[in-house]
């Protein structure tokens, strides 16, 4: 499935699917109807099956784009970005469906940058950065490979410069990056150090818009392997 969905907008979704299944797959045109019908009322598109994809809103076509895949049902699928343009709800059961497909035996590869998505749907992540691979385990051990336990999100004013050497006298921080005015230090443990961090940093003089404590995800692994931000 595309990542901007590739249907003929003079076509239903029906119509999209059920001609999508012919070209793919040996199924008969009974088992295809039905195929079809049970994808389009899952993703709650039934009432909408005749309606041209063109006149659709952006997240009824990306649904008709992945109703293909999920309609298929192909030993190896590849999803990209399955829930760009689609509503919370919609994603929610876009995921549930996913993992129901790879319950039934297929492969499932999905190309996203919403790291929720990775470890929702994902064995083993792979992080590509600028085209070449930096690193790929399952979600819980690269997130061991982050220094500490738990991440503390501070928002500096704008261009000030960070003294990182002041958190150095912390046993417990394990390292600090910067990105723009977002300073992101890795602790051992947070809750108990957050307090004496803000205090030191407010003595110097260092202007804190906002504080996030919160465990290790794989944006945190992201950067600690790429320095970038997600956007």
């Amino acid at each position: 499935a595309f990542q901007d969905p590739r249907v003929d907008g003079i076509l239903g979704a029906f119509d999209v699917l059920n001609w999508h299944l012919k070209m793919t797959t040996w199924l008969s045109k009974e088992a295809r109807t039905e195929r079809v019908e049970q994808v389009l009322r899952a993703v709650d598109l039934w009432e909408a099956r005749k309606k041209r994809t063109w006149l659709m809103s952006g997240g009824m076509r990306k649904k008709v784009e992945d109703c293909k895949v999920l309609a298929q049902r192909p030993k190896i699928a590849v999803f990209d970005e399955p829930t760009a343009f689609l509503d919370v709800p919609s994603r929610l059961l876009m995921w549930k469906m996913i993992r129901e497909l790879r319950e039934e035996g297929s492969t499932v590869i999905v190309a996203t940058n919403m790291m929720d998505e990775a470890e929702r749907l994902s064995d083993r992540v792979a992080i590509v950065n600028l085209g070449k691979l930096v690193a790929t385990d399952s979600p819980e051990r690269l997130k061991g490979t982050t220094k500490g336990g738990e991440v503390l999100e501070l928002v500096v004013g704008d261009g000030q410069a960070f003294p990182r050497e002041l958190l150095a006298q912390f046993s417990e921080v394990r390292d600090v990056t910067q990105v723009e005015n977002k300073v992101t230090v890795y602790l051992s443990s947070g809750r108990l150090l957050l307090p004496k961090i803000v205090e030191t940093l407010t003595n110097r003089g260092v202007k804190i818009d906002s504080v996030h404590l919160k465990e290790v995800t794989l944006e945190d692994v992201f950067l600690n392997y790429t320095g970038q931000r997600l956007e």
